[in-house]
């Protein structure tokens, strides 16, 4: 779901090509905002001695929010409740769909390459969930990029990185097992559309985002329409959500009181979608310096 962009006026600032950032500052403290627009080409030569200069002399980074939550959980979970991800014997995921939405369903599964006798017994949050798998092997994106990159830089340079917050996720997890068919077909759509936004729009944003182009980017950025249905449903999701945002606020505005530079790394919906981040700290009058549009 494209994002409903704050309207926030800041001091237009021009580097050369580069992802874009914002300029916080108070006393003798700063702070950059450096927005991602999701996985990045492989194929993408973009300026990484750009952000490594950025990061020099960072006293910190803040990260976006992590799970607290191990993969050795998540695979005990899976195992013991592997059997509701799945329908009944004899049910099939196309058979339960309304018409236009296995249409729909069938068309997006066949663009991102699934098979079809993968999806067969699937429940509806499944095959949402599979859908996003394969799109992601579909496209020729990295999907740890440009974490990964910034995470060298700030090893290399011996800089302490971390989460802005931890988060539990298991029983927002098991939540989702809870959903009734109806739910879970509304955030299948949802997920369809997932796929046919991002498969024309997804290279764009992200090319964009390399030479900090905001305003192609936000004609091209979308938050995950699956993520926002599951929020919608499972109230523990929403509830995290609502945090994260907040813990963001509450971290920089704790760092802008520290002497020093700290580097702050979140997503483009995050910051600067209505009630987002950067209009939560204009409100707190705090001087921004913004990439120009």
């Amino acid at each position: 779901m494209q994002p409903e962009w704050a309207q926030v006026e800041a001091v237009e600032v021009r580097e050369r090509p580069g992802p874009a950032v914002w300029h916080l500052t108070r006393g003798n403290s700063e702070v950059w905002l450096l927005g991602l627009a999701g996985a990045l080409p492989r194929d993408l030569d973009w300026n990484k001695q750009y952000l490594s200069e950025l990061l020099d002399g960072a006293r910190a980074i803040l990260m976006p929010p992590k799970a607290d939550i191990a993969l050795t959980d998540i695979a005990w979970f899976l195992i013991r409740h592997g059997g509701e991800l799945s329908l009944p014997r004899g049910q099939s995921l196309e058979d339960g769909l309304p018409e236009d939405l296995r249409a729909r369903f069938i068309a997006a599964r066949d663009r991102v390459g699934g098979d079809a006798g993968d999806y067969r017994t699937d429940i509806p949050i499944r095959a949402a969930m599979r859908l996003q798998q394969d799109l992601r092997e579909k496209q020729d994106f990295s999907f740890r990029e440009p974490r990964s990159t910034i995470e060298n830089l700030a090893y290399r340079k011996r800089i302490k990185n971390d989460p802005v917050t931890r988060f539990q996720a298991m029983d927002a997890i098991r939540e989702v097992l809870t959903l009734t068919p109806q739910q879970q077909r509304a955030c299948l759509a949802q997920a369809v559309e997932d796929v046919n936004w991002a498969i024309g729009h997804a290279d764009r944003a992200a090319r964009a985002w390399a030479v900090g182009d905001i305003r192609t980017v936000k004609a091209n950025y979308s938050e995950w329409r699956l993520g926002t249905c599951i929020m919608a449903a499972v109230q523990k999701f929403s509830d995290i959500d609502g945090r994260n945002v907040s813990e963001y606020v509450a971290a920089i505005d704790a760092a802008l009181d520290k002497p020093g530079k700290t580097i702050v790394v979140i997503n483009m919906g995050s910051l600067l979608r209505k009630n987002g981040v950067l209009e939560r700290l204009t409100a707190r009058h705090i001087q921004i310096e913004a990439p120009a549009e």
